[in-house]
């Protein structure tokens, strides 16, 4: 008992130490979550084509692939809270440009510039949380780090819930969000830890060691980066208000909240390919349905609203959440369950730079294939895609043996903005 009051003691001590981190980078998923609605809706509002709406995510996740991979060892030369302040002072001008320029050459690049400060920002308090906890609660410490920002992903469609008829007060009031975390980063009492290397990318290795990974966080940058920051926009112009789109991308981020975890458990106690498949089965039916309510000119919306069957969409937008969003985190544990644990850090790093390129092709072929079929042929592209993965993963699970239980790793929450995983998740 005296070494669990210990620990206990140690915990909380070591949350108070962060506390100031955590409120500076729950601002800022605050502010990211929501700007991929903003900025859908804003182009559904200047008159932007599919194609440009499309593009500004895929700017983004490009943006984002270079601050993490290319970028990050900026933090090491001049530390911690200097880069962040700096990286938030660049998103608090981004975020202002919207509001004064309707430019979409000058807007694809803002974002551009956006996704790459953003990748500083949660690479600098991931890597704070890592290097300051002791090894006995850091896991507990990375799931409340998860817990916070999975709230703040639903928090924030609240910017647009209250303010839906003027989205230049959004960007506004985005701005002042990315202030304030500086100026809470900046006031911190806590002293940041040393930078420390980091793993390699080793892509042709996690194809090789484990597919139904690889193409899992391809297939799911794809469709979770389009369903996220384009379909809001698709929304917009069919005639949903504003309102009910930011209470669906908040369903759909409930949903993720309450699936993760029970997923999670569920996948260590069997074959976690099995989970997966179920949860990309799903996924690819909830899509389905989307497309084929996605009729391009609202008539279907407009007799639904207010019915029993709307209430039943914003259910199935929950079972999107909890399988779609879930995927990554169960992905990157099979990834591990098939590493060598000498390669397990870098299996996370490399998990999530194929994902970013998977965020980087997804917009980009919505462009595409918005530009030769349409803009509805965007539902049935990423319901394809979501059931094709579906499909390779029951094939692994038919063809290849599971891995042993010793060679399992124990689930944990993962954020799509992480490049940290512990190598004692691997038994």
């Amino acid at each position: 008992m005296p070494n669990v009051g210990a620990k206990m003691s140690s915990f909380r001590a070591q949350v108070s130490t962060l506390k100031f981190l955590f409120l500076a980078v729950a601002a800022i998923q605050l502010v990211t979550a929501a700007s991929g609605t903003i900025v859908a809706l804003y182009f559904a509002g200047t008159g932007a084509s599919q194609e440009i709406a499309a593009l500004a995510p895929a700017a983004y996740s490009l943006g984002f692939l270079i601050g993490c991979f290319f970028i990050a060892g900026w933090i090491t030369s001049i530390g911690h809270i200097r880069a962040f302040s700096a990286a938030a002072a660049i998103c608090t001008a981004s975020a202002l440009l919207f509001s004064v320029t309707d430019n979409e050459p000058t807007l694809l690049f803002v974002r551009f510039l956006t996704g790459i400060a953003t990748a500083g920002l949660f690479a600098i308090g991931d890597a704070w949380i890592s290097e300051t906890v002791d090894g006995s609660s850091r896991g507990r410490l990375l799931a409340v780090f998860a817990i916070i920002l999975g709230l703040m992903s639903v928090l924030s469609q609240v910017i647009v819930i209250i303010t839906p008829d003027d989205l230049n007060q959004s960007f506004v009031l985005v701005s002042l969000l990315y202030c304030l975390a500086i100026v809470v980063i900046a006031a911190t009492p806590s002293t940041p830890p040393e930078g420390k290397e980091r793993a390699n990318v080793r892509v042709k290795a996690l194809f090789a060691d484990a597919p139904t990974a690889a193409f899992g966080a391809i297939a799911v940058g794809i469709v979770s980066t389009v369903f996220m920051n384009v379909v809001p926009y698709r929304a917009a112009v069919i005639g949903v208000d504003a309102v009910d789109v930011a209470i669906a991308m908040g369903a759909i981020y409930v949903g993720r909240i309450l699936f993760l975890y029970p997923l999670g458990l569920m996948s260590d106690r069997m074959d976690r390919r099995r989970v997966i498949l179920v949860a990309s089965v799903i996924a690819s039916f909830a899509l389905l349905t989307f497309a084929l309510l996605s009729t391009g000119d609202g008539v279907r919306h407009a007799v639904i609203v207010g019915t029993p069957v709307y209430r039943l969409v914003f259910v199935g937008l929950i079972l999107l959440g909890g399988s779609m969003l879930t995927l990554y985190s169960l992905l990157l544990a099979h990834a591990m369950d098939r590493t060598v644990p000498v390669y397990v850090a870098s299996s996370a790093v490399t998990m999530l730079f194929v994902f970013t390129i998977g965020g980087i092709i997804g917009p980009l072929l919505t462009s595409a294939v918005s530009a030769v079929f349409g803009d509805m042929a965007m539902g049935w592209m990423l319901m394809i895609v979501m059931a094709a993965f579906a499909v390779l993963t029951a094939v692994r699970i038919k063809t290849v043996a599971p891995a042993a239980k010793a060679e399992q790793t124990n689930f944990k929450a993962a954020e799509t903005t992480s490049l940290k995983s512990a190598p004692t998740q691997k038994r």
